[in-house]
């Protein structure tokens, strides 16, 4: 219960710190956009795959500079690399091919998404490097240098975008909080596969490990509440077979992945086999997720 409690209150204070801007509340606006379906939620999708991919780079990163189940990683680099592209191009002009229709109007996300795509070409120009010399010391130093500022602003990203598109006309304010959650899970996926990268290369600081075990506890708190709803925000349990089914999935394989987890986080030795099989499907859990995800948008859509 205590890691459920914190992870609300850090999505209701996340939102309200990020959110300088206040949406817009214009009682004609939201009239003049009822029924009409622009993509709002698959604008608020792709900022959350933004988030997750900032962490997904950097996890295979770690993995392929280590010589860690190199060919996986750099796909899942080459995957992340090309995924970022697409939908912070979609973000700014819009891509209809991705149901977002138009491009961003609003200046002040405008000047985010530019901030972003800066950093990003300067980690995007490391990753192109790496993948081509795996043990390439100073694109990996960019990479795990600006990592963590390219979450932050993807991050802030998302909750302005969350304020700006989550439209009462179209979608719930439940329907939004759910969407930050599942977006939230799979970027968990990625943050937890780096951190432990980092242990199982020699690097378990007391400050790293720290992080993972905030992360595992965000990780379940977040399935746990997917799972048996949180009553208290209005966020039922999971509203249809399709989702309880991938929901379910993703939790009997993190069930295998916690007690390697546990292993790591007391200090047990872990030999590459484990790493691997850790790794890969912890990045399957990414993929279920993104098909929880998808679910939920579609689910957005209903009728009460």
């Amino acid at each position: 219960m205590k890691h459920i409690a914190i992870l609300c209150l850090g999505l209701t204070l996340g939102s309200a710190a990020h959110a300088a801007e206040p949406a817009p509340t214009n009682v004609e606006q939201l009239a003049s956009t009822f029924a009409e379906d622009t993509g709002d939620d698959i604008r608020i999708e792709s900022a959350e795959y933004l988030r997750t991919y900032s962490q997904e780079v950097a996890a295979a990163a770690c993995f392929l500079y280590n010589d860690i189940d190199a060919e996986f990683s750099r796909e899942l680099m080459h995957e992340a690399r090309s995924g970022f592209d697409l939908r912070l191009d979609a973000l700014l002009h819009g891509n209809e091919a991705l149901g977002i229709i138009g491009g961003e109007h609003r200046k002040k996300t405008i000047v985010e998404l530019e901030k972003i795509a800066a950093l990003w070409s300067e980690m995007a120009a490391a990753v192109d490097v790496l993948m081509e010399s795996p043990h390439d010391t100073d694109a990996v130093n960019v990479i795990k240098s600006k990592n963590l500022e390219l979450f932050d602003m993807t991050d802030i990203l998302v909750a302005h975008i969350e304020g700006e598109y989550a439209n009462p006309a179209v979608m719930t304010e439940a329907d939004v909080i759910l969407l930050e959650i599942v977006g939230r899970t799979e970027m968990m996926t990625q943050k937890i596969a780096k951190d432990s990268c980092k242990i199982f290369t020699g690097n378990d600081t007391s400050e790293i490990k720290d992080r993972l075990r905030q992360s595992v506890g965000i990780y379940e708190a977040s399935l746990d509440a997917l799972m048996n709803g949180m009553p208290a925000l209005g966020i039922p349990r999971a509203p249809t077979p399709e989702i309880e089914a991938l929901l379910h999935e993703v939790q009997d394989d993190w069930h295998e992945l916690l007690p390697i987890l546990d292993s790591l986080l007391s200090g047990e030795k872990i030999d590459e086999a484990t790493e691997v099989y850790m790794f890969e499907h912890m990045v399957e859990e990414a993929h279920k997720l993104e098909e929880i995800s998808h679910a939920y948008a579609e689910f957005s859509h209903h009728e009460y």
